[in-house]
């Protein structure tokens, strides 16, 4: 409420405040409660003694006491119980079997149950340089996987495929290059996101699928916005059956495999799998329960397990699973796509990497190099270090991609 005329402002009280603004009739009954509340005040004054009544005033400023250090101290006191140690191709296959499997076992892979596929095609818009499909493929009972297969003009017959897995933000539209919506553009744009689209102009066919609880597979109360996504509800009611949304992201990707190579435009043995972000993280999910990816890139994900969330607290609970700390790091998961070409990609100031930067996303690139070391294959590990922060660059992947599906 603002003063009355002939108060001055420079010199106004709360007392003058409500004289001004209840007026005479108000005033005089103000100074009536004023003298009642002191009445009242020298009544209850506190006696010598009274000790509820001298209690000591808070603090100025409140104290809290966090968890988060005694968290870090606890996980860097706990070893991981399964790390990469084989010095013979042997003993690196023995680990791969044990890892693999436990690696199943924590993301509740093993307790999905497939459905045929039922393939049905939606739909094509023509993009100038390449037609964009929308198809339809069910990976569980009543479960279905909406995906745009983007076809370059030039490609005739068989071709290699590439699987574009998306992170956080508008699904499948913004790797496809989808820009309808400014919010799906602005995100595009911004990460350099629609790298399905630079797959296709290479003369791949880019397959672009919605994860579960993203894009056109978002629960109900996830629709206002494009960017929105159902991922965080998806674990919270999927880990108590023993799934995580990550192995149900791998599970669909694996079953998108089985497809593509039913299919007739597609080359069987040269399906390559890539993902930023999250994406990458379905990436390396998928290359890890499905061996039949020819080539894999990450980008924007591969760095010490935990550092996101205990150093950073950027990164989504869709991406925890239960336990996998205590057994491995991310270099020992990456091991797992030995000897496969696999490609891992950062940003140089990327807030994702960990406190060490570049530095603590090295290690995890050594670690995984052990394995490819082992078999003879360190050529087929490329660490392609970009400036810049948390995006993709396609300047190595893309022609990297080809090489390796068409070799």
């Amino acid at each position: 409420m603002p003063p009355e005329a002939g108060v001055p402002t420079n010199h106004l009280t709360r007392r003058s405040f409500l004289e001004a603004a209840l007026g005479a009739l108000g005033a005089a009954a103000l100074k009536a409660v004023s003298r009642a509340s002191g009445a009242v005040r020298r009544r209850s004054a506190p006696a010598a003694g009274d000790t509820e009544n001298n209690m000591p005033s808070p603090p100025a400023e409140q104290e809290f006491f966090e968890s988060r250090k005694h968290l870090i101290d606890h996980y860097r006191a706990h070893p991981r119980s399964m790390p990469l140690e084989a010095a013979t191709p042997a003993e690196l296959k023995s680990w791969a079997a044990l890892a693999r499997a436990k690696f199943v076992q924590l993301t509740g892979l093993d307790r999905m149950t497939p459905a045929p596929a039922n393939p049905r095609w939606t739909g094509a818009v023509d993009c100038g340089q390449h037609v964009r499909e929308r198809w339809l493929i069910d990976t569980e009972a009543d479960v279905t996987m909406p995906f745009y297969l983007l076809r370059p003009k030039g490609l005739g017959g068989r071709g290699p495929a590439v699987i574009c897995c998306h992170g956080h933000g508008a699904g499948k539209d913004a790797i496809a290059g989808v820009g309808d919506d400014p919010e799906v553009a602005q995100a595009a744009a911004s990460y350099n996101y629609a790298y399905g689209v630079q797959f296709a102009r290479a003369g791949m066919l880019a397959i672009c699928p919605d994860a579960r609880g993203f894009g056109e597979r978002r629960e109900a109360d996830a629709r206002k916005s494009p960017a929105q996504s159902s991922c965080g509800y998806l674990q919270m009611v999927s880990l108590p059956m023993g799934i995580s949304v990550v192995g149900t992201h791998a599970f669909d990707l694996v079953r998108l495999v089985d497809h593509l190579r039913a299919r007739d435009d597609v080359l069987a043995d040269r399906i390559g799998c890539v993902g930023f972000s999250g994406g990458g993280w379905q990436a390396l999910a998928a290359g890890i329960a499905e061996e039949r990816l020819a080539c894999l890139v990450i980008s924007g994900y591969i760095h010490p397990i935990a550092a996101p969330l205990l150093f950073n607290k950027h990164m989504c609970a869709c991406n925890m699973v239960p336990h996998l700390w205590e057994h491995f790091e991310m270099g020992d998961l990456a091991a797992l796509i030995a000897p496969r070409p696999l490609l891992i990609q950062t940003g140089d100031s990327d807030p994702l990497s960990g406190p060490g930067g570049v530095g603590d996303v090295q290690g995890q690139v050594d670690i995984a190099r052990q394995a490819y070391r082992v078999l003879g294959r360190e050529d087929r590990l490329v660490f392609d270090v970009i400036h810049g922060g948390h995006r993709w660059d396609a300047t190595k992947p893309v022609p990297w991609v080809k090489r390796c599906l068409s070799a």
